[in-house]
């Protein structure tokens, strides 16, 4: 026997048998068949049989064999005992890894139900929608009696803003709970949300079991609640309220991934709620920009414009005080000059009456300045120069009541003063040309009296609705050889009353052209609309 040792350590034993030998030994000699060799034949044939059965001698060659045989039989002993450790282990690795993918799939459907609740939340932009949303959901999947949502106000006694009852009207009456029920919780007013504050979610199996006061068990009882669960909806840091799951019919062993699955979707319904707050904050700024916006602009046109014909009111009164000083220094002179012209032309009457013999030179110098046309046509020329003069002193100072720099403030405004500065201004446009008979004015003045306005702004109007009728009627055309009918431009005045009680003066200026397309009459108040090229008109809209 030899013992089997692997790594020092005793596994067995090798027993090794061997079968018994005989020695075989025979008579030598003469074989007497008297009796003289009967005792030693006898003899001999008793050593013979102890001779029989003999054990072997083990060499020391068979003995060191034998060592080495049993080293490889106590590896080979180890190495079966492994092998059966190792089945037994990948038998229960294998119902493990079995058991594992099992609660994989489980849990990734739920995972994948989970995110389909949260998706379908999220798609809610309105936070009454969002709410239903939620509830209904959530009860389908945790397969609730029903779910509600659970709001703090700022002195921590909340209501219900949500609720989905899953059981029908089975519970609806006796439950009492429902949107806009107020729930008084001295324990979370007391400690401003209790456990909740720290985001813990709380579930309960069944209310008898938990240690709850008798007080707590009727409140709860009141409402037919049996088990619930109970998850905090944080937005940002502040615990905004609960997502309430409740069992009506009576206890039930909430498992660990419905109690995660409701704590993950409070999470994300604080999240959603949060995006919901600042989208309607964003609309009512986008709103107030929007409104801010338009008042800019208006202020901006109002601005630009302002500034547009102050310009043009300083060009037009520097204009008109550039012309006009050499204009009355003309037309102061003029009355000199004729009353020189006169004075000189009697003169020259005396002196052809005096001097009945002229010379010949004076007599050839008059015939060549032709001076009997000359006393005669020089006070025509200067009466038309006074004409002239006039005209030009009209001119500026229509140009000076126009821009009216120095009447900023509102007063009362002769309005005809205003038309008719305006239309004078406009008088060149008016005549006839080459290629357009000239625009017909027409004008039906009313009795109106003075007039409370900005005179310059007015005057301002005026200008620029004649100029859209003047080009309107030189851009139809309206003037052919086959419609000889010429531009018309018609400005009336009256008194008229708005709103039925105040006094005001209605001015009227029309033209005969096309009209205004429909499509273009809406838009013609919208600020810096306008319906003419690039370069031409204000670009300010009416």
């Amino acid at each position: 026997m030899i013992p089997l040792h692997y790594r020092q350590e005793l596994v067995g034993y090798l027993s090794l048998f061997r079968n018994e030998i005989d020695t075989e030994t025979f008579w030598a000699g003469t074989f007497d068949p008297d009796n003289r060799q009967l005792y030693p034949r006898i003899s001999f044939n008793l050593w013979l049989e102890s001779k029989q059965g003999q054990a072997q001698q083990w060499t020391d060659t068979e003995i060191e064999l034998a060592i080495e045989i049993s080293k490889h039989f106590a590896s080979a002993i180890h190495q079966y005992e492994l092998y059966q450790q190792v089945q037994s282990f990948n038998e229960t690795l294998e119902k493990q890894v079995h058991k594992r993918i099992l609660e994989m799939q489980k849990t990734g459907e739920q995972q994948q139900a989970l995110f389909a609740v949260i998706n379908r939340i999220r798609e809610s932009i309105d936070t009454d929608t969002m709410f239903t949303t939620t509830t209904k959901e959530v009860s389908q999947l945790i397969k609730s009696d029903r779910v509600s949502l659970y709001k703090f106000n700022t002195d921590w006694v909340g209501e219900f803003v949500g609720d989905f009852d899953a059981t029908s009207t089975k519970y609806l009456d006796k439950s009492k709970l429902g949107i806009n029920t107020i729930w008084n919780d001295t324990y979370l007013q007391g400690t401003q949300g209790g456990r909740y504050r720290n985001n813990e979610t709380y579930s309960v199996d069944d209310i008898y079991k938990m240690g709850f006061t008798p007080c707590h068990i009727d409140n709860l009882k009141q409402f037919h609640i049996y088990a619930f669960v109970l998850a905090p909806i944080f937005i940002s840091k502040k615990l905004w309220g609960l997502l309430c799951t409740y069992q009506h019919a009576g206890p039930r062993q909430w498992t660990t991934s419905e109690v995660n699955s409701i704590s993950q979707i409070a999470g994300q319904l604080g999240v959603v709620i949060q995006q919901a707050e600042l989208l309607v904050e964003t609309q009512q700024h986008a709103e107030q920009l929007t409104q801010t916006l338009h008042e800019l602009e208006t202020t901006q046109t109002q601005l630009i414009q302002t500034e547009k014909m102050y310009s043009l009111g300083q060009l037009v009164a520097g204009v008109a005080h550039e012309i006009n000083n050499p204009v009355n220094f003309i037309s102061g002179n003029l009355t000199h000059i004729h009353e020189y012209a006169k004075n000189l032309l009697i003169m020259l009457n005396l002196h052809q009456q005096e001097l009945t013999n002229p010379s010949k030179n004076i007599l050839d110098k008059s015939e060549q300045i032709d001076l009997e046309f000359l006393m005669e046509d020089l006070p025509k020329s200067l009466s038309s120069m006074k004409i002239g003069v006039d005209r030009i002193r009209q001119i500026v100072l229509s140009l000076r009541n126009f821009s009216r720099l120095d009447e900023s403030e509102m007063k009362d405004v002769n309005i005809h003063d205003c038309i008719d500065s305006t239309l004078l201004i406009l008088q060149n446009r008016l005549k006839a040309k080459p290629e357009s008979p000239g625009i017909e004015l027409i004008k039906e003045y009313g009795d109106l009296p003075l007039v409370a306005c900005y005179a310059g702004e007015i005057n301002q109007v005026f200008m620029n609705i004649l100029c859209n009728a003047i080009d309107t009627l030189e851009t139809s055309k309206t003037y052919t050889l086959e419609n000889p009918k010429p531009g018309r431009i018609t400005v009336s005045t009256t008194v008229g009353v708005i709103n039925d009680t105040v006094n005001s003066a209605v001015i009227r200026i029309g033209d005969n052209a096309s009209g205004i397309p429909s499509a273009i009459r809406d838009r013609i108040f919208d600020p810096c609309f306008t319906t003419k090229p690039v370069g031409k008109g204000t670009d300010l809209g009416l």
